[in-house]
């Protein structure tokens, strides 16, 4: 009879043990689930604002454009000069960012890690 109380003991105490484990990974589950909720609200708020400040951004360069093309016509150029100054002007600093992106992108290649994972070549001593 001994033996009996002493294995209805254990499964008593495996059973609360189990429980136990269900109830902890139910509150981590409900806490992982608010936790993905709220970033996920950050990130569409980060996003929205973003797009918003990019909205912006265009709109105050176009208006700073447009004052240096008004400002040119005072000064006596055509209209026509004014705005192909300021077009020259931009697509120069297109051209500027754009050659900056390609020689930034050589950094993303991954060169050492692919150095290091090549079998033909000895690692760093």
């Amino acid at each position: 009879m001994g033996s009996q109380l002493g294995a209805t003991g254990l499964a008593a105490d495996l059973s609360g043990a189990i429980a136990g484990a269900r109830g902890l990974l139910s509150n981590f589950l409900d806490l992982f689930s608010l936790e993905a909720r709220r970033a996920g609200l950050a990130l569409a708020l980060m996003v929205a604002c973003g797009a918003t400040g990019a909205v912006l951004f265009v709109a105050a360069w176009l208006a700073l454009m447009a004052a240096l093309a008004l400002r040119a016509v005072e000064l006596g150029f055509s209209w026509e000069a004014a705005i192909a100054a300021v077009a020259c002007a931009n697509l120069a600093a297109a051209g500027g960012l754009l050659w900056l992106c390609c020689r930034i992108s050589r950094s993303l290649l991954f060169s050492a890690t692919r150095r290091q994972l090549r079998s033909d070549q000895p690692g760093p001593t």
